[in-house]
């Protein structure tokens, strides 16, 4: 483990931060900056009853975890195709969870995504927007401008953000690669027949195992993960200051904890 080089400070109720780690483990590969769990600044419902944490990355507030609502915010039913023969032929929006099982990671096909199922005020990310901007938060990046500026490692569930291998659902109906691979579906279309996602696979190398995130397109009739994402909005009742980058030492820590406690009692 590497000596901690900078940390992102954000004083609200706790004073909390963002550290910077070197280490390489079987399972992650950490890039800084880091959310922490103090990251997630409230919950939300969906119309299902489901809460979700919400954390704030760069502009932008996500759910911290993959959609599962069965229900549209208006209420409309979202179709559960379980039948493989029928996943690929249905048009409505549909889900099922994978491999059929209760409990399981919900899927959802893309006529799913361009009804939006997310709860009202909140959307499908685009690749090129909201994803971009996650992408370059991670790997400590100011305004990226596209992909190929960003580099693409991150790890899996060592952030709030809690990216979880979901794997997914082919047209044939069949599940694959859960624990290996997470997609999930953007509202960009690419054409007719397909639209974007971004996707994360655990990548090794001779000297290393890590996490690429990275962005292309697939068939709309594909079962993938869901999240949503809104505008952060300072006046809103998830919200928390913005971050201000400092110089990790022991004075500034300090500083900052003692100027949280003061305010708290002012």
């Amino acid at each position: 483990m590497s000596i901690m080089k900078k940390v992102i400070l954000i004083a609200s109720s706790l004073a909390f931060f963002f550290a910077c780690s070197e280490e390489k483990t079987e399972a992650n590969y950490n890039r800084c900056p880091q959310a922490a769990a103090d990251d997630v600044v409230n919950t939300v419902s969906d119309v299902d009853g489901n809460q979700y944490k919400v954390v704030k990355i760069g502009d932008y507030e996500w759910f911290a975890s993959n959609l599962k609502t069965t229900k549209l915010a208006d209420g409309t039913a979202i179709e559960n195709v379980a039948a493989e023969e029928d996943w690929a032929k249905t048009t409505v929006p549909a889900y099922s969870t994978y491999n059929n099982e209760d409990g399981a990671e919900v899927l959802y096909n893309y006529a799913a995504v361009q009804a939006n199922p997310c709860p009202e005020g909140w959307y499908v990310p685009t690749d090129s927007v909201e994803w971009l901007q996650l992408a370059a938060t991670y790997a400590g990046i100011e305004n990226a401008t596209g992909w190929d500026k960003v580099p693409t490692t991150i790890g899996w569930d060592s952030t709030s953000f809690a990216a979880k291998a979901a794997g997914f659902r082919e047209k044939n109906g069949n599940f694959y690669e859960e624990g290996n691979l997470g997609l999930w579906w953007t509202s960009t279309p690419h054409n007719e027949a397909n639209a974007m996602y971004v996707y994360m696979k655990n990548i090794s190398t001779e000297s290393q195992k890590y996490v690429g995130l990275n962005k292309s397109h697939i068939g709309r009739t594909k079962g993938l993960s869901v999240r949503c994402v809104r505008k952060y909005d300072a006046a809103n009742t998830y919200s928390t200051p913005e971050p201000k980058a400092v110089e990790c030492t022991a004075d500034t820590i300090a500083n900052a904890i003692a100027d949280s406690l003061q305010a708290q009692i002012q």
